[in-house]
């Protein structure tokens, strides 16, 4: 099967009511479907928190986040949320954060255990159900390379659960990094595994654009899961510098023509790594991904402050369901896995 070119974005100001039945992006399971296939337990509690929680995280996002896309009413807003959420926190005060909140990026180079990454990898390429979210009804069982559909979205639940994720998202090096940069509230609020497929086209997020969706104040951390050295193997493209950039900010994709004066100016480039490296970005930065001669796979994890509007979909695993090395660093940061663990 062949996808157009038929280009997503985000509708602002979609303020509303949900209910249990809802889901915040496709392939994503709601809480009834949840309560069915026994990842929840169902309660008059637990649906009554659900539905607090889900709506305030929901209308954090689309009407408060999404209301208008200008950076400069974002950086309000996200000191704002900073002086309500964490009002001691002075963040930026290392010099690879500082580094970080100028240029929008930072690379760390063999922050994770290369057979750790493999172990993710093997999880991720397994025979399992696939969804898109940029596609709303398709769905892959089966091994991925049994399609040709350019994205392939692990179930959300089922990598949550995984232990090789648990284990890297514990690493007390990548934790440390997203307190300098967010401060101590930082959170993991959710993570995305996909699988790039060649396709001879630039498909939804391989065109340039700004993550529009996400929390006031974020991180996307990346996490190749092979080895990444030429633009064959799909690098990450973006522009530094242009989170704050009071230009491009409207809430579509650009075309390489409409940038290129800006990318020769800041200095555009591709994120080259080895398996074990992490960069962490400001994805409200101007980025796309570029499309890979060949199948790969990559994790990326939203750390923030404020929730995701995917947050309250998260099943929290109790202490005891962890991996029993694990237990000690994850309870030594149980702030961090606040959303992940209860």
């Amino acid at each position: 099967m062949r996808v157009g070119r038929k280009v997503t974005m985000t509708r602002f100001g979609k303020a509303m009511l949900v209910g249990l039945d809802h889901t915040p992006e496709a392939g994503i399971k709601p809480y009834t479907a949840q309560v069915v296939e026994g990842i929840r337990r169902d309660t008059r509690l637990g649906r009554l928190r659900h539905r607090l929680f889900y709506n305030y995280a929901y209308n954090y996002i689309f009407w408060l986040r999404t209301r208008s896309n200008d950076p400069a009413r974002l950086r309000k807003l996200s000191r704002i949320e900073r002086l309500l959420r964490e009002p001691l926190a002075r963040i930026g005060r290392t010099p690879r954060a500082a580094e970080f909140h100028e240029i929008d990026f930072h690379f760390a180079e063999k922050m994770l255990d290369p057979a750790l990454v493999d172990r993710m990898a093997t999880a991720m390429f397994a025979p399992q159900t696939f969804t898109d979210p940029y596609l709303p009804g398709f769905e892959h069982r089966g091994a991925p390379e049994a399609t040709d559909h350019p994205f392939l979205y692990m179930d959300a639940q089922r990598l949550f659960e995984d232990p090789a994720f648990l284990e890297i998202c514990s690493n007390p090096d990548l934790i440390a990094f997203c307190r300098e940069t967010l401060g101590p509230r930082a959170v993991l609020s959710w993570a995305w595994a996909w699988i790039s497929q060649p396709t001879g086209f630039a498909y939804q997020n391989q065109n340039w654009h700004r993550d529009c969706a996400e929390p006031l104040n974020f991180i996307r951390v990346f996490v190749p899961l092979s080895p990444i050295e030429t633009r064959a193997d799909g690098p990450l493209e973006m522009i530094p510098r242009t989170s704050s950039l009071r230009e491009f900010y409207e809430v579509r994709r650009f075309h390489d023509e409409d940038l290129e004066p800006l990318k020769q100016a800041m200095g555009a480039g591709v994120v080259l790594a080895d398996k074990g490296d992490v960069y962490f970005v400001n994805t409200f930065a101007l980025h796309r991904g570029t499309p890979p001669t060949h199948r790969r796979g990559m994790l990326s994890l939203l750390v923030s402050i404020g929730p995701s509007h995917r947050t309250p979909s998260i099943r929290k695993l109790k202490l005891r369901e962890l991996p029993e090395h694990l237990r000690p660093l994850i309870a030594k940061n149980r702030s961090f896995f606040r959303h992940l663990v209860g």
